[in-house]
């Protein structure tokens, strides 16, 4: 998947408003105010719940120190995936 992550979750904010993939015929003002509303998101979850914890602590809990700089990243990466389905599944 390409671009940032703030782009990506704008994409799919838009997405989700208007039923369709429209992104690139928004207007740059548009685009930029749904970039703006999606860091306000991320500054609201940057911190973890007890649940993200618990599950990100799952992954970290495998993690040898035989592995390697790929290894460390992939495991992060899983981290952060488990972080935030347990956060999606937050009621």
């Amino acid at each position: 998947m390409t671009g940032s992550i703030i782009e990506r979750a704008a994409r799919a904010l838009a997405q989700s408003a208007s039923g369709h993939d429209d992104w690139d015929s928004l207007d740059p003002k548009h685009q930029a105010a749904i970039k703006r509303d999606v860091r306000a998101v991320f500054h609201a979850i940057r911190e973890p719940t007890d649940a993200m914890a618990l599950a990100g602590g799952e992954v970290i809990r495998n993690i040898a120190t035989a592995e390697t700089a790929v290894d460390h990243r992939d495991d992060a990466a899983s981290t952060w995936r488990f972080m935030v389905a347990a956060a999606m599944d937050e009621r």
